[in-house]
């Protein structure tokens, strides 16, 4: 048997929570993205922006392209072979870094595969960095794919 006193202060202990569920309705504040897809005037491919806190989570890591070999054949650089992407057409790419933070996926052609490294005829020039670790992450940023799908 409950005594008079314990309904009201039932009654205040339901309305308490009634308000903290309100307060729970209201939109979260939004968070900056860690990584910003920027148009490309003149191109069809855009340059990806992370934040520093992105690229030290991805692990993304860079290395120069180098001079082909004299006398190799057909191939002009050299790059790890962790930084070719393939598109879905078949045609191959690896992601440069403008700045620290910054990538654009450019056009390459692969001669020939040789261990860890493809020979190149075509692509950036030697020195230009190429990602050789986060650069399924950065595709997947780039056409949108979260990795829920």
């Amino acid at each position: 048997m409950f005594s008079k006193h314990v309904w009201p202060a039932a009654g205040l202990l339901a309305a308490a929570v009634l308000a903290l569920a309100a307060c729970g309705t209201a939109p979260a504040p939004e968070l900056a993205s860690p990584a910003t897809i920027v148009p490309v005037k003149g191109s069809d491919i855009p340059r990806l922006e992370l934040t520093p806190g992105a690229v030290h989570r991805l692990g993304i890591q860079t290395q120069p392209v180098t001079a082909a070999a004299p006398g190799t054949a057909g191939a002009a650089e050299v790059i790890p072979y962790p930084a070719v992407v393939y598109d879905t057409d078949g045609s191959s790419w690896t992601y440069v870094a403008v700045t620290p933070g910054t990538y654009v996926r450019r056009p390459i052609t692969v001669t020939v595969i040789r261990g860890d490294v493809a020979m190149l005829s075509a692509g950036p020039p030697v020195g230009t960095r190429v990602v050789t670790v986060g650069t399924a992450e950065l595709l997947g940023t780039e056409y949108n794919i979260s990795g829920e799908e």
